[in-house]
């Protein structure tokens, strides 16, 4: 056949999957470098203790909202990597990531196009990712949001509710934040449905009923009902983080967003069949969550990667190669294998985390228990989990602050007028600060701070006595 021949001999084709996950795992065997992976360390870790999922912050004097552990089952399973193997065994949890999504984005788009063309569609998808694909729960939410969005396809053409996204639903919502995103996946991939009047009523009302289960079961949760408005509890403080703003074109990831996305709508411009409403209103999603965050362009990946198999298939000879025990064997044969290679380097490459302020570890242990740190944003995960003796200002968990504080934090670090403010106010009596921010000036200069030591990339501070 036709689609058996192809350019590229089949045993070759076959092999792409592995070739491809192995890639990218091999690519993510990295020493732990997010500096929000340390305070999820630290909120397994205290979970594992006390078994609370809601209730006061224990770490930081200055957050005023409630801390909701609602990323608790990755959390637990990177607290046990890190008992039992130590922070390589953490780092690990990073390649087993990316391979889940691998194997994820190989299975949702394989079942609509050929192996090259879902090679490439996979490939794509990948390093739009690719941004976003560091050691934190959000991880999974791609891979979630991939196998979403493959399932509302099907039931798109075949009219059959998939009832497993229940409770999946269950395990995304104690995983991540962006669980709501599956709801809303089937919520428009319902109007398009609607749209396409591809099913009967009955069979849209019985479809209906898993958004609305999966609503349901996500109140169900350990945090309790509290856990719908949690996607929320981030909007204020959007303006002050980074991964939050707009994507940019310098950003390679963005880029093959786009061309993932451009591909489809240049396909369906000069198709003489109109593309069906379900895939036009996924697509469209996909296009909205990319253009309006940086965090969510990942996602939006994950969205179009589906429908862009189906759309590149629909270019190439309709009799496309079957799935068969070869080529599932070589794609988790060569996983397996890229999960052992890097099982093996990690040891040596993961000891010592490439964040943090390391070199400084002696000073701040030697700090009085409950000591009050003013301390760079990016540090205050890891201060969290290495010095449990000090408490941070601030940290990633910007939900549990402020809008207010948030600001007053950004005006200190760049010791904008009424930046001494901030420092009578958090009461802090030592500062950990980049070597380069403008206040460090400012507090040894104007306010007559001391250096106690300075590292590589950041500098310990004390308060006048």
């Amino acid at each position: 056949m036709e689609g058996r021949r192809g350019p590229l001999p089949l045993r070759i084709r076959q092999a792409l999957p592995g070739i491809i996950v192995l890639a990218a795992v091999v690519q993510l065997a990295r020493p732990v470098s997010d500096p929000d992976t340390f305070w999820h360390l630290a909120a397994g870790d205290r979970l594992r203790e006390t078994w609370t999922f809601n209730g006061p912050d224990p770490w930081s004097t200055m957050s005023t909202n409630p801390w909701r552990l609602h990323e608790w089952l990755p959390e637990l399973l990177m607290s046990l990597a890190q008992q039992l193997l130590g922070l390589p065994g953490v780092a690990w949890l990073l390649p087993l990531g990316g391979a889940v999504i691998g194997l994820t984005l190989w299975r949702a788009t394989r079942a609509r196009a050929s192996l090259l063309a879902s090679a490439a569609v996979t490939s794509v998808a990948l390093v739009a990712m690719s941004q976003s694909l560091s050691l934190r729960p959000h991880l999974l939410s791609f891979a979630f949001a991939v196998a979403f969005t493959a399932a509302w396809l099907r039931s798109a053409a075949d009219g059959r509710p998939r009832w497993w996204l229940i409770p999946v639903t269950w395990v995304w919502a104690c995983t991540h934040g962006m669980w709501f995103f599956g709801v809303v996946i089937g919520v428009v991939a319902l109007a398009g449905v609607a749209l396409d009047r591809a099913v009967t009523r009955r069979q849209w009302l019985r479809l209906s009923l898993v958004p609305l289960g999966s609503l349901v079961v996500a109140a169900l949760t350990p945090t309790g009902p509290s856990l719908l408005l949690s996607p929320f509890a981030v909007n204020e403080t959007t303006q002050y983080i980074e991964e939050w703003m707009p994507p940019s074109l310098h950003q390679p990831s963005f880029i093959a967003f786009l061309v993932l996305a451009g591909a489809v709508l240049l396909v369906w411009a000069r198709s003489r069949e109109r593309a069906r409403w379900t895939d036009i209103l996924l697509v469209g999603l996909a296009i909205g969550l990319a253009l309006l965050y940086s965090r969510t362009v990942a996602i939006g990946a994950a969205i179009v990667a589906p429908v862009a198999a189906a759309t590149v298939q629909s270019l190439l000879p309709p009799d496309r190669e079957p799935v068969t025990r070869r080529e599932i064997g070589l794609t988790l044969g060569l996983t397996t294998l890229a999960l052992l290679v890097a099982a093996l380097i990690l040891p040596t490459r993961a000891a010592v985390p490439t964040w943090g302020a390391n070199d400084l570890d002696a000073p701040l242990s030697a700090l009085p228990q409950g000591t009050v740190v003013c301390n760079d944003y990016g540090i205050g995960g890891w201060l969290i989990w290495r010095h449990p003796n000090v408490r941070p200002t601030i940290d990633g968990r910007t939900e549990i602050y402020a809008t207010g504080h948030v600001k007053e934090h950004v005006d200190f670090q760049s010791a904008d007028p009424g930046w001494q403010d901030y420092v009578r106010k958090t009461k802090c009596t030592y500062a950990l600060l980049g070597t380069g921010q403008p206040v460090v000036e400012a507090l040894t200069a104007q306010a007559r701070w001391s250096v106690v030591q300075r590292g590589s990339e950041y500098i310990l501070l004390r308060a006048p006595r």
